[in-house]
């Protein structure tokens, strides 16, 4: 039979063509004809209920309508049995398996089936109304479809197909007229009539001999009639993956029975021969899905995702991380830190700059260079794992499954394992080079939880990044009381897959349990992951009832008590409450009398110590924990931070150094390190680590934004351009030319200055620093207008600031600064004598000070504000280079000064 449309030969029987999808006739005894006694016309009521909208399609089978929902208010589709196509016993257990299949399924890119009911004669499904077109219409007018947007439709139809074969069915009819897409793009798979469930098996032809199922889309298994199962449906996403990618699918003839020959008898050709632009990557992972051998295609749609999100990409659409900082400031120059553990490492700042810490990220990249190879360490992240299906009952699972793999994962001594405050900072939406890159490791763990609290399966696989290869996968089901057990069977084949050979006491450690009572066991996760709330002192407030709660279940449970611990020093450093301070060491010394060879008691301890001051405490039982846990680094940097707090800067850098020692490829090891060279002075060290981050992470604006700031200490300004301009390359922000433009300025290139610095104005209009440092730009280069509108607009900018906090002492000395070089020099001096009422130490205050008395022609106490700064450390290459000091500069005392705390001429 020729189609009406294309005129391709289909089969007899065939309910749409094979190769453009258009519905086709009926075959009759004589002569084809439409059969139409189910026609229904628009305006007219389809029962007491529905009032029938529009014709929306139509096939061998029957007809699809929009329909307004009278007693609902509410838009519908309506699908109606076409009666005479066959006997009305089998279309009607059609519909009943598309109502009963689809209903059990629950997931936002399956459309959603209400209610199955009958109008006179005809029967009729109501499902879910999607306003915009289905995949086969929209490739109709887009054969080639953008790749961002092709990924996004393969995201979503793989999250599906998880969904539906989570629940046992399988789909056995997938083509582009069953996936609709609304306004949005938004996936919903329809049509499930011709779906079985997995323990049913498959029929792969009806009584007449008509196919079921639509032989554009076939897999090879169906073709033969063979059983279908989930490997089918990927076949056939495969099949749109290829359409999508191409505008056409892999195989084609002048006949049906050719193309299905095809499909049994050849290797599909490359997509990459018809576009040459799609990734080797996405390439794979379409290749995969069409093998002939179901054995050698995916086994399951997580699979696919887990490919989908980069798994097996070197080269992917460019994403950020993003690494989530705190923010402070002071004046006028901008500079980024990163922390550990929680800790803001205060070290690289210049004083008298405004210190404003932001969360910088890293462009993505394809090359696997940076990546450690397995030669030199067995370096592995476990990443969170991803949830699809009740993310509020399985959400805490995962953080569960996370946190005991890392822990068992811990007591390999021949595994440098990345810590969950690292981990935590990158997105695992990333190629997996890029995010072994910015961890410094070769090996990562990474899965999925599908289903929910009474039925989850759970995909864990094992990924060698070095070499580019999957080195190990496996499947889990369960349900999430068993938790603990599905932990130990993870955990122990995960083991066993690893590239290292663990000791009988390595293994017996990874096996032991926290505690054997599994409703303990449920309440502390749940506990770990309130703890993880936006809302801090809500998510505080909601951890501590549950491991309250999983302490009166095992009161030996040690664990339990360190999450106590930390959920009362999250509400401690919210509220400043000392009850909050005692509960939390309470709880810590609690669980270090349960379990004192537990390495995360004695880091929980550490952590209440360190937080309220008692930094002895803290670096004692910090050094107690890394004996117990020898290889974490993270547990070295916060010994580290320890050591710096008590004014113990060479053992802080000891400590920092064994860190890059345990995990020398990961970047932020070498930056705490440049900061404490940093802090001490020593500042040719603070280079050399600042460059190796660059080099580790070649693409991070934080490494940059450093390595320019050290360039700028030592004085070195023309080296600290383009490594300013190298920041702004890989994030164009308001920062980045904030601080490039203050560069321009210290070397009085004004026009470059003010370029810079307009440009981060514009970026970033209501940023006070910038304003000002525009202003300065404008003075100094004698454009009095444009500096006296630049400075109105910072001072006005400052006394918002002012509103908010009248104690600030940022914006005090901001505003002082301000008048008086406007020339309100009395002005001035009223501010800054607010500023340092307040802070009478703060070296930033004072410094303005010595500005403000300049600028008020009062030489002699601006040097003697001068020599007070000085003696506090502040950088003698501040005061020389800064142009408010200039007529200062020929005095002999000025000099003397400059000559007393100059060490670097000696």
């Amino acid at each position: 039979m020729n189609c009406p449309h294309c005129s391709t030969v289909n089969p007899e029987y065939a309910e749409s063509c094979s190769r453009c999808g258009t519905p086709m006739p009926v075959l009759g005894s004589e002569t084809v004809q439409m059969v139409d006694t189910t026609a229904l016309a628009p305006g007219s009521d389809f029962g007491p209920r529905y009032r029938i909208e529009a014709l929306l399609g139509q096939g061998g089978m029957g007809r699809v309508y929009k329909a307004y929902d009278k007693d609902l208010d509410r838009l519908v589709a309506i699908k109606v049995v076409r009666q005479g196509m066959m006997g009305e016993a089998d279309a009607l257990k059609r519909f009943k398996q598309e109502l009963l299949l689809a209903s059990k399924i629950s997931h936002k890119n399956i459309l959603r089936i209400h209610d199955m009911g009958e109008v006179g004669d005809v029967k009729f499904i109501s499902m879910a109304y999607v306003e915009g077109q289905d995949l086969h219409q929209i490739l109709q007018e887009t054969p080639k479809l953008p790749f961002a947007r092709m990924v996004k439709f393969a995201t979503q139809l793989a999250e599906a197909l998880a969904a539906a074969h989570a629940e046992g069915v399988v789909h056995r009819d997938l083509k582009p007229q069953n996936i609709l897409l609304n306004k949005d793009d938004q996936i919903f798979v329809s049509d499930f009539g011709l779906a079985k469930s997995f323990e049913q098996g498959a029929v792969a032809m009806t009584r007449t001999g008509a196919f079921l199922g639509t032989p554009r889309y076939m897999s090879p298994e169906q073709v033969e009639g063979k059983p279908a199962d989930q490997r089918s449906d990927i076949y056939s996403f495969g099949l749109i993956l290829y359409e999508m990618s191409t505008g056409d699918v892999p195989f084609t003839g002048e006949s049906t029975l050719k193309v299905m020959y095809q499909r049994i008898q050849e290797k599909p050709k490359s997509p990459k021969l018809l576009n040459p632009s799609l990734p080797p990557w996405f390439v794979r992972i379409i290749m995969r899905c069409l093998e002939k051998d179901p054995t050698a295609r995916y086994q399951s749609a997580y699979e696919i995702l887990a490919d989908l999100q980069g798994a097996k990409s070197t080269a992917s659409i460019s994403r950020t991380v993003q690494i989530q900082i705190p923010e402070f400031s002071q004046h006028r120059w901008v500079w980024p830190v990163v922390g550990v553990a929680g800790l803001l490492i205060l070290a690289l700042a210049i004083p008298s700059a405004r210190h404003l810490i932001l969360g910088i990220g890293s462009k993505s990249s394809s090359s696997f260079s940076g990546v450690p190879p397995l030669s030199e360490g067995k370096f592995v992240a476990v990443l969170p794992f991803r949830v699809l299906g009740d993310a509020e009952s399985l959400d805490y699972v995962a953080e569960g499954l996370n946190e005991a793999l890392s822990a068992k994962l811990f007591q390999l001594k021949d595994l440098r394992l990345a810590s969950d405050t690292a981990v935590a900072k990158v997105s695992d939406k990333d190629p997996l080079p890029k995010i072994a890159r910015a961890l410094g490791v070769n090996l990562i763990v990474q899965g999925m939880l599908q289903g929910n609290a009474d039925k989850m399966r759970i995909i864990v696989n094992l990924e060698d990044v070095a070499d580019g290869k999957r080195m190990w996968s496996q499947e889990f089901s369960g349900v999430a009381k068993d938790l603990m057990t599905i932990e130990d069977q993870v955990s122990s084949q995960l083991i066993a897959a690893l590239p290292v050979k663990a000791t009988d006491e390595e293994l017996a450690r990874a096996a032991a349990r926290p505690t054997e009572n599994e409703d303990a066991d449920d309440l502390y996760l749940r506990g770990r992951q309130a703890l993880k709330g936006p809302e801090r002192v809500k998510a505080a407030e909601s951890a501590i009832g549950y491991f309250q709660q999983a302490v009166q279940k095992d009161p030996a449970f040690a664990l339990a008590y360190t999450g106590l611990a930390d959920a009362s020093l999250l509400m401690y450093t919210n509220k400043k409450d000392t009850f909050w301070a005692q509960k939390a060491l309470g709880a810590a010394q609690r669980a270090e009398q349960l379990k004192e060879d537990l390495p995360e008691v004695h880091f929980s301890l550490g952590s209440v110590y360190q937080q309220t001051g008692k930094f002895s405490e803290a670096i004692a039982e910090l050094k107690r924990g890394l004996q117990l846990a020898p290889n974490s680094d993270s547990g070295y940097v916060r010994l580290g931070t320890a050591y710096m707090q008590n004014g113990q800067k060479e053992e802080a850098i000891a400590a920092y150094k064994k860190a890059i020692e345990v995990n020398p490829y990961y970047w932020v090891l070498h930056l705490e390190l440049g900061t404490a060279y940093f802090s001490t002075g020593e500042n040719e060290k603070a280079l050399d680590e600042l460059k190796r981050v660059t080099e580790l992470e070649p693409d991070n604006v934080t490494g940059w934004n450093n390595l320019a700031n050290v360039y700028e200490r030592m004085g070195r300004y023309p080296d600290s351009i383009p490594a300013y301009q190298k920041s702004i390359e890989l994030s164009p922000t308001w920062l980045g030319y904030c601080n490039l433009g203050y560069v321009y300025t210290v070397l009085k290139q004004y026009p470059q200055a003010i370029e810079a610095l307009e440009k981060s104005v514009q970026l970033g209009p209501n940023q006070e620093a910038c304003v000002g440092n525009l202003a300065d730009a404008y003075r100094y280069s004698g454009q009095k207008d444009k500096a006296k509108a630049a400075y109105e607009k910072a001072i006005a900018l400052a006394y918002q600031d002012l509103q908010v906090n009248p104690r600030s002492t940022m914006a005090l000395g901001d505003l002082a600064e301000y008048y008086a070089k406007k020339g309100e020099a009395a002005r001035g001096m009223e501010f800054i004598q607010r500023a340092r009422v307040i802070d009478k130490e703060d070296v930033e205050l004072m410094s303005t000070q010595a500005v403000v008395e300049s600028l008020s022609n009062k030489p002699a106490e601006a040097l003697r504000t001068l020599r007070d700064v000085l003696a506090k450390g502040y950088p003698v290459r501040e005061v020389e280079s800064n142009p408010e000091f200039e007529s200062l500069q020929s005095r002999p005392d000025f000099q003397a000064l400059i000559k007393q705390y100059d060490h670097s001429a000696k």
